[in-house]
C-alpha cells in the first residue's frame, strides 16, 4: 500500500492515521469503521477511498472495492498507487486486461514503479501470457532486487512455461529475501516434484507446514508427493491433516480420494468423491475419480457416464475442440449421416476403441476417422471406416462428431456388451514377408517383450518394470524379441541382447512395422503400453503384466480382459511386487502348450 500522510492534525487526518494503523495490522474490519466515520465527515477524501477500497478488496468485496477506488481516481487521476491498486481489484474480478492497462498507466506516470511492475507481471500471468510476465518480474526486481513478492511470480511464470530449473532458482531467491515466505516454499516443492527431485521437494514442503502447520494446501500437495513416492499411508495422514484443518477443502479430498483408488480402497474413494461433489456439484476431479472406480468395478453404465467430465479436467480442457457439430450421443439415427470420430488421447487408446466404427458402420453412417499419425497405416486394415484422416488434416462435411472413449458411453457398453471380435486389425501382409526373412526360422516359442513404456507417460513409474526384474523369465527356453524402442539407462546397462533378448528398435519405425513383427510371435508378455493393446487387435495372445492399481479398463479381481478375448492378466497382489508376477509368468510359461493355445 502507498504512504499515507496526513498534513494537519485534525479530526479526519486522526480517523485516517488510525485507519492506516488498523490497515497495517491487518486489523480490516478495524479500519474499515474508522474510515466510514471519517467519510461521514469528508465523503470526497480521495485517499480515505482509495484506503477503503484496499479494505473492501482485502474483505473479499471487490465490487465495492472497485466502486471506491474509481471514486478516487475521478478525485486522484494522475495518482500511480492508486492506478495500481484499481488493477489489483480488476484482476480479483477476472479481468485482467483492464488490470493490465491500469498497471501500464501507473507506470506512464511513475516507470520506476517496482510494484506496479510486478503487479503488470501477475496480470500477465493471467491472461496466459508468461513470457510477457516474466519481462515485467525483471523490472520489477531491477528496480528492487530484494522484491520476494515479484522473484515468487517470476517462479510461477517460470513453473507455467515448465521451465522447473529457473521457477526453483527464482523460489530460492524470493526466500532469500523473505525466509517465511510459505507460498514459495509450497511452490519451490511443486517444481521440484515435477522434476522428480522428491527429497528436496519434501523438504520444501516440510517447511512450509512448519513455518505454517495450518497450511492446508501445503499438506495437500505433501500427500501428492509422498504418494508419487510410494509412501501411502504417510500420503494419507498428510490429506489426512489438510481436510481436518479445512473440511471443505476440495482438491485434499479429491486428492485423498484418488489415493484410496490407488490403494485399491474404492469404498473409501468413492465417498470422498461425493463428499467433494456435495460441496462443489460440476468438481471434474471427483466426477472422473468416480467414473474410474466405477469402470473398475465393471459398472460401465455410471462409470462411462461420470467418464464425460474428463473434458473438464485440468490435463484434457485445453483439448477441447470447438466443433459446431453436434456430439453424437447414441439418441440420434446416423442412416444417411456423417459421423467424425476423433482420437483424444494415448495411441493405446485409439487402437482399443476404433473397433466401434464397424457398429456405427451397420447403422448406415458414413464413418470418417482421424487418428494420430504413427497408427495411419496400422488401422487402414480396420473393418467400417470410409475416409481415414490424420490429426491436423483438413476435414470435410459430417454431421455429428464423438471423440473415441465417449462411444462406449453413447452405445451403453456393458462387460457383456463389449465389442470382443479379434482380430480387428490386421499387419501389412508384405512387411510381414519382410520380417518373417528378418526374424528367420525358430523352433521354439517365440516371444514378444515390452517391460517398459515411455517415461513421459504420467503413470509410468507405475506400470513399467526393470528389464532385471525379468531375468528369471529370460531363462525359459523361448526366443525372446523386444516390441519396445525405449529403453531406460539402467536396461541398457544390463545389455538385453546378451540377456538373450533381440532387439529391433532401429527397425521399428511405425506401428506398421511393430504389427509386421508381432505376427511373427506366438506370445506377448507386455505391461500396459500400446503394443499391448496392438497385439491383441491382431488378435495374438496376450499376456498383459499389471500394477496393483491397474488402468481403469482393465477392471478388478480377473485373469481375462472383456476388450480382448485372447489376453491374461497377471496382476501384482501388492504395490510395486513385480517379482511375483514375474513368477506366475514363468510357471505359465512352462506348461508345455501348444503355441496356438496359449
Amino acid at each position: 500500500m502507498a504512504a499515507f500522510q496526513a498534513v494537519h492534525a485534525t479530526p479526519v487526518d486522526d480517523l485516517f492515521q488510525a485507519a492506516v494503523q488498523h490497515f497495517t495490522k491487518g486489523d480490516f474490519t478495524g479500519a474499515d469503521e474508522a474510515l466510514e466515520q471519517l467519510m461521514k465527515q469528508e465523503p470526497d477524501h480521495a485517499e480515505a477511498l482509495h484506503v477503503r477500497g484496499l479494505v473492501q478488496h482485502r474483505l473479499g468485496r471487490h465490487a465495492l472495492a472497485l466502486l471506491l477506488l474509481e471514486r478516487a481516481l475521478v478525485l486522484s487521476p494522475r495518482n500511480a498507487a492508486l492506478l495500481s491498486n484499481l488493477g489489483l481489484v480488476m484482476r480479483a474480478l477476472g479481468r485482467p486486461q483492464e488490470a493490465l492497462d491500469l498497471y501500464d498507466q501507473a507506470l506512464d506516470i511513475q516507470p520506476d514503479f517496482a510494484q506496479a511492475w510486478g503487479n503488470r507481471g501477475n496480470a500477465l500471468r493471467d491472461a496466459g501470457q508468461s513470457l510477457q510476465a516474466i519481462e515485467s518480474y525483471r523490472k520489477a526486481l531491477a528496480l528492487q532486487p530484494g522484491y520476494a513478492q515479484s522473484w515468487h511470480g517470476l517462479g510461477l511464470a517460470y513453473n507455467d512455461l515448465k521451465q522447473w530449473q529457473d521457477a526453483v532458482d527464482a523460489f530460492t531467491q524470493a526466500l532469500s529475501c523473505q525466509a517465511d515466505m510459505t507460498v514459495a516454499c509450497l511452490d519451490m516443492g511443486n517444481a521440484l516434484r515435477e522434476m522428480e527431485r522428491f527429497e528436496e521437494a519434501l523438504a520444501a514442503y516440510d517447511k512450509a507446514v512448519d513455518l505454517r502447520p495450518s497450511y492446508a494446501e501445503a499438506w495437500s500437495n505433501r500427500g501428492v508427493l509422498l504418494k508419487r513416492m510410494g509412501r501411502m499411508q504417510e500420503a494419507l495422514q498428510s490429506y489426512q491433516k489438510a481436510i481436518a484443518l479445512e473440511p471443505d477443502f476440495i482438491d485434499a479430498l479429491v486428492n485423498c480420494s484418488t489415493l484410496f483408488k490407488e490403494m485399491m480402497d474404492l469404498d473409501a474413494s468413492m465417498a470422498m468423491n461425493r463428499r467433494a461433489l456435495a460441496l462443489k456439484a460440476d468438481n471434474s476431479g471427483a466426477h472422473l475419480n468416480l467414473a474410474i472406480c466405477h469402470l473398475l468395478r465393471g459398472e460401465f453404465d455410471e462409470g462411462f457416464a461420470h467418464y464425460e467430465w474428463r473434458w473438464k479436467t485440468e490435463q484434457l480442457q485445453a483439448s477441447v475442440r470447438p466443433f459446431v457439430q453436434p456430439l453424437w450421443t447414441g439418441e440420434q439415427s446416423l442412416q444417411g449421416k456423417t459421423i467424425l470420430l476423433h482420437a483424444e488421447q494415448g495411441l493405446g487408446d485409439t487402437v482399443q476403441f476404433c473397433r466401434y466404427a464397424k457398429l456405427l458402420k451397420q447403422r448406415g453412417a458414413h464413418v470418417v476417422m482421424e487418428v494420430q499419425p504413427p497408427l495411419l497405416p496400422l488401422l487402414h486394415s480396420l473393418e467400417g471406416v470410409d475416409v481415414w484422416l490424420r490429426q491436423g488434416d483438413p476435414l470435410p462435411a459430417f454431421d455429428y462428431q464423438c471423440p473415441l472413449l465417449s462411444l462406449p458411453w453413447a452405445l451403453k457398453t456393458t462387460p457383456a456388451t463389449v465389442p470382443t471380435a479379434t482380430p480387428y486389425l490386421a499387419a501389412d501382409e508384405q512387411l510381414v514377408v519382410q520380417w518373417g526373412q528378418r526374424v528367420g526360422p525358430s523352433s521354439r516359442k517365440r516371444v514378444g517383450l515390452v517391460w517398459s513404456g515411455r517415461p513421459e507417460h504420467k503413470n509410468d513409474h507405475n506400470r513399467s518394470m526393470s528389464l532385471q526384474l525379468l531375468e528369471p523369465l529370460l531363462r525359459m527356453d523361448a526366443e525372446f524379441h523386444c516390441l519396445q524402442k525405449e529403453f531406460r539407462a539402467a536396461d541398457l546397462a544390463l545389455d538385453p541382447a546378451a540377456m538373450g533378448i533381440r532387439l529391433w528398435a532401429d527397425q521399428l519405425t511405425s506401428f506398421a512395422e511393430t504389427a509386421a513383427l508381432i505376427s511373427h510371435m506366438d506370445l506377448v508378455i507386455a505391461v500396459d503400453t500400446s503394443v499391448a493393446h496392438v497385439a491383441a487387435a491382431l488378435g495374438k495372445p496376450v499376456w498383459l503384466m499389471l500394477p496393483y492399481s491397474p488402468d481403469w479398463r482393465w477392471l478388478l479381481g480377473r485373469d481375462d480382459s472383456p476388450w480382448y478375448p485372447e489376453m491374461r492378466v497377471y496382476r501384482q497382489d501388492t504395490g510395486s511386487d513385480w517379482a511375483g508376477v514375474v513368477q506366475r509368468l514363468q510357471a505359465a510359461l512352462s506348461q508345455p502348450v501348444p503355441a496356438s493355445a496359449l
